[in-house]
């Protein structure tokens, strides 16, 4: 086997999968990446098993072939050299050379046909949105999905299309963020389903660099997302998210707006010296003036105060100053509408002009 390709064209589809390849696996195999050539096409391939993308271009008059690769080794090689550069690779007997310029380098493969790819499933349905939808409903929740909790359900984002709305919502027990967005078609409907962690974050980084529709095919267990030449198909978590219109607020005896520079910036000095393990900060309010206070077991404190629009009973609240600061950094608006019940209640957090997103986030003892 023998392929001549310019460098971009071999790294482009390489850096789109490389996300999903874990460097330190069980399986050897894992940390190679699955290279086909058919019908003038490459397409590379990486799994966890988990977790599979896969991303293709265009070649001219090559056989076709597959192999594996150390894919971290391929990386490196690929980005050392000369931008537009052109590679001769070569394969016989499990080794596989690449020669660029004056350079050579030798690699050991692994047979293709061990390879885990995913098993292309019977799908039940299939849809397509928007990628600015889409995009926008996975960077206003993402952050807010659990991370090895023993609550599995959790440890991804929840997905379904109602009624013509798209709605994502995750929560790591502590707080929760609810997306809800028009889709353009609203005959199109999706079942409650949960994209692990993994699939979710790559996703979300792969629709940054694609415009267009994104093409979405669901089975029994797995979901599969097209976005032009690139795919991933992940394996869903079997579980049901818990009902989350119960902890959303409909009501609140009170609320406050305040400018989000203004609550960011203090949130981010008080916070300097507030515990390092749970980040505790306390919010005192009366009338328009919020003080921000937080210390530490070393006896340190940090005290800011910052005008806001409230009129209301004299209160103070605990939070953790990070899920506070997860929360501003996706609100698009000058001004942060904050709700709540009372000291003991969890606050809600939007933008008081579009409120298709909503972040609730429970209160600390402080």
């Amino acid at each position: 086997m023998k392929l001549n390709i310019n460098k971009e064209d071999l790294l482009e589809p390489l850096q789109k999968v490389f996300g999903v390849i874990e460097r330190r696996q069980t399986l050897p195999i894992l940390s190679n990446v699955y290279l086909s050539i058919n019908n003038g096409t490459i397409k590379f391939t990486g799994t966890d098993l988990e977790v599979q993308v896969s991303a293709k271009s265009i070649l001219i008059g090559e056989d076709s072939f597959n192999i594996t690769i150390p894919a971290r080794k391929l990386l490196d090689i690929c980005r050392s050299l000369p931008d537009h550069c052109e590679l001769n690779l070569s394969f016989n007997d499990g080794v596989l050379i690449i020669k660029s310029g004056k350079s050579r380098f030798t690699l050991r493969t692994l047979p293709s046909d061990e390879y885990p790819l995913f098993d292309e499933s019977s799908y039940l349905n299939q849809i397509s949105i928007n990628q600015e939808v889409l995009l926008k409903a996975f960077s206003k929740t993402i952050f807010c999905m659990a991370q090895q909790d023993v609550r599995y359900y959790l440890n991804g984002l929840m997905m379904e299309i109602v009624d013509g709305e798209l709605q994502t919502v995750a929560s790591d027990g502590h707080r929760l963020a609810l997306s809800k967005n028009k889709i353009d078609n609203e005959n199109q409907s999706i079942n409650q389903v949960i994209i692990p962690r993994k699939a979710a974050q790559e996703l979300l980084r792969l629709m940054d660099k694609f415009e267009g529709a994104v093409e979405i095919k669901i089975a029994k267990n797995s979901i599969k997302f097209s976005l032009g030449d690139v795919e991933l198909n992940a394996k869903l978590i079997d579980g049901r998210f818990p009902d989350f219109n119960n902890v959303v607020p409909e009501q609140s005896k009170h609320s406050f707006n305040i400018n989000k520079l203004s609550f960011k910036s203090a949130l981010s000095r008080v916070s300097i010296l507030s515990n390092e393990k749970y980040k505790g900060i306390r919010l005192d309010l009366s009338n328009q003036l919020m003080t921000i206070n937080a210390n530490n077991p070393e006896q340190d404190e940090a005290e800011e105060e910052v005008v806001v629009d409230y009129n209301g009973d004299e209160m103070s609240m605990g939070f953790n100053s990070s899920y506070l600061m997860d929360a501003l950094n996706v609100i698009e608006s000058d001004n942060v509408l904050v709700s709540f019940t009372d000291t003991n209640s969890s606050c809600l957090l939007e933008n008081p002009e579009d409120k298709s997103s909503q972040f609730i986030i429970m209160p600390m003892r402080i």
